[in-house]
């Protein structure tokens, strides 16, 4: 029994239709075809019923299923027993927030190419945490570098890889001493109200009783802070970038106790046993020592 065949109809199964268990596991959608009909040649029964759409499982492809998935199950873990090398390598789908694209992303990969043995190679692609969550849960991402989700949906888990504080940002020139007189004075760059980091900034502004007024709305933290650099206006982002030897940007402390949001790993419990998330995990946490919290 081909391991392949057995992966390519878990994929069809798990992910409905066979262009998407093609896209899942980066073949063409006539290379997975193909690897169906010949298993079901092979077999002499029919696995899917085609004239549905989705595809539908037969009687034999249900069967035929439950001992695929115990085939790649085995495999799979077999492949892993045998060296940690091999479950660091291979080929990773992960998403990514904007705010960690230009510190936290490229730090974490220079960890892992580091680390001395063959990285895995990583695909990334950059949206928000509301949009990364959902591709991980529906198996179009591995996993997710994003702010902690409020609540967990069931299948996913969680790896928390650092806290963030979330700061005040004004320009250098700016001279007002408190945030009741830089906000009164001052423009507002809205960090973008979409991210789940919203809620807590806006939940701070109403408990200090500060109501900006908003002249911009950005969803990159790069940026907002050229435009405070040049004395545009104030903003308030997680503290993602150093910012102390530059004196065209003045940053200040957002309340009393200090506010954090979490950002960490979202992914498949699937993928949380295996080596290669501990690796990728260990090496992005590393990289999180060195950056400012």
């Amino acid at each position: 029994m081909s391991v392949r065949r057995c992966r390519a109809v878990q994929a069809i199964a798990d992910h409905g239709s066979f262009a998407a268990a093609a896209s899942r596991l980066n073949i063409t959608q006539s290379a997975i075809s193909m690897q169906v009909t010949s298993f079901e040649e092979s077999l002499g029964v029919t696995l899917f019923d085609r004239s549905h759409r989705p595809p539908r499982l037969t009687e034999a492809g249900r069967v035929v299923l439950a001992h695929a998935r115990k085939v790649v199950a085995e495999y799979d873990a077999m492949r892993e027993a045998l060296s940690e090398e091999y479950a660091y390598g291979g080929a990773l789908r992960i998403g990514v927030i904007p705010t960690v694209l230009t510190n936290l992303l490229p730090a974490g990969l220079m960890a892992l190419r580091n680390r001395g043995t063959a990285a895995p190679t990583v695909t990334v692609i950059s949206a928000l945490s509301g949009d990364l969550a959902a591709a991980v849960e529906h198996g179009e991402l591995d996993a997710a570098l994003i702010h902690k989700p409020a609540e967990m949906r069931p299948g996913l888990v969680w790896r928390e890889i650092k806290r963030q504080k979330i700061v005040v940002i004004a320009p250098g020139t700016s001279r007002e001493a408190d945030l009741v007189s830089l906000f009164a004075v001052q423009p507002y760059i809205r960090f973008n109200r979409s991210a789940w980091v919203a809620p807590l900034i806006d939940r701070r502004l109403r408990e200090m009783q500060l109501e900006p007024t908003t002249t911009a709305e950005l969803q990159s933290i790069d940026a907002i802070r050229l435009l405070v650099s040049l004395g545009f206006g104030v903003s308030i982002i997680p503290a993602v970038a150093e910012g102390g030897d530059d004196p065209s940007v003045r940053t200040l402390e957002f309340g009393d106790p200090p506010l954090f949001r979490t950002i960490g790993f979202l992914m498949h419990a699937s993928l949380a046993d295996r080596p290669v998330a501990r690796i990728v995990g260990d090496a992005f946490e590393k990289a999180a020592h060195h950056q400012p919290s």
